[in-house]
């Protein structure tokens, strides 16, 4: 049955079905694996999404450091409506979206002031 230096055993059999059995454990715990893994790459794809909806604000400082004014001129700007801007109930600070600022900057110059 078996060529060169193998010898067949009666026993033999008995080893092979632990063998199959130890194969099929390690393909089911891979099974186990994968599906845990797409688990975790769905949780991803739900977390990248839940990033990419959140929107993007930028402080009063930030966009006086933009434009190279002072923070009172650009609070002077949101209260005119020039720069679109939230502010939560109890909030002391602005929101600025940062899609709507720049949407409004091609709109707009920058007001720029400089004194002779």
């Amino acid at each position: 049955m078996f060529k060169g230096n193998y010898e067949y055993r009666e026993g033999s059999k008995d080893e092979l079905k632990g063998i199959a059995r130890n194969i099929i454990l390690v393909f089911e715990e891979l099974k186990t694996m994968n599906i845990r893994i797409e688990k975790m790459e769905q949780n991803q794809m739900v977390f990248k999404d839940q990033l990419s909806k959140k929107p993007e604000f930028l402080s009063v400082g930030e966009v006086a450091m933009r434009e190279g004014v002072c923070d009172k001129t650009i609070r002077n700007r949101i209260k005119e409506g020039i720069i679109p801007a939230l502010k939560n109930k109890g909030e002391r600070s602005y929101k600025i979206p940062s899609f709507e600022y720049y949407k409004t900057q091609n709109k707009f110059s920058s007001k720029q002031s400089y004194r002779d």
